[in-house]
């Protein structure tokens, strides 16, 4: 949802050309391969459990940083936000794959990896059809609120759960 809109919010409201645009998208792609860097030593030093609820939710509120932004740095500001939330989304992945792997069996390893590739990434479409329905109803701005705060709330379920260490 967030991404889907976050294109015209940067179009539309901020001003940006396409090459400003994709200024800011290859800094999210600077922020995952930081997160693929740091997400071993993360891990070894947090333990996957504190990882998996802590990566989302310090690296998800600073995408309330876009929809604040106005044409000028403020967009710079805005786009390391969005580049933390690559990072944590990365080492995220990182720590819930391997107690994933840990916990599953080896017979059951290709069955669980599917699962969790379809849960995952077959709410994609829905959030971009959300997205753009919230965009021509609420406008941009609204929709990158909604989105980044549903990001945010979304570290509520594993804050409510004890996560197990492999």
């Amino acid at each position: 949802m967030y991404q889907a809109m976050l294109l015209v919010y940067l179009e539309r409201v901020i001003g940006l050309s396409s090459f400003g645009i994709g200024l800011v998208l290859s800094g999210m792609g600077c922020g995952a391969l930081l997160g693929a860097l740091l997400a071993t030593g993360a891990v070894r030093h947090l333990g996957p459990g504190p990882v998996i609820w802590l990566a989302p939710l310090a690296t998800c509120p600073p995408t309330a940083l876009m929809p604040l932004a106005r044409p000028g740095w403020s967009v710079t500001v805005a786009a390391l936000g969005l580049a933390a939330l690559s990072l944590g989304g990365v080492v995220r992945v990182v720590a819930q794959t391997s107690v994933q792997q840990t916990l599953t069996p080896d017979r059951l390893l290709g069955r669980m990896n599917a699962t969790a590739r379809f849960v995952s990434s077959g709410g994609i479409p829905l959030g971009g059809l959300l997205g753009g329905t919230s965009g021509t109803l609420f406008g941009p701005t609204a929709t990158l609120w909604i989105g980044a705060t549903g990001m945010t709330l979304s570290a509520l379920p594993n804050l409510l759960t004890r996560p197990r260490r492999p």
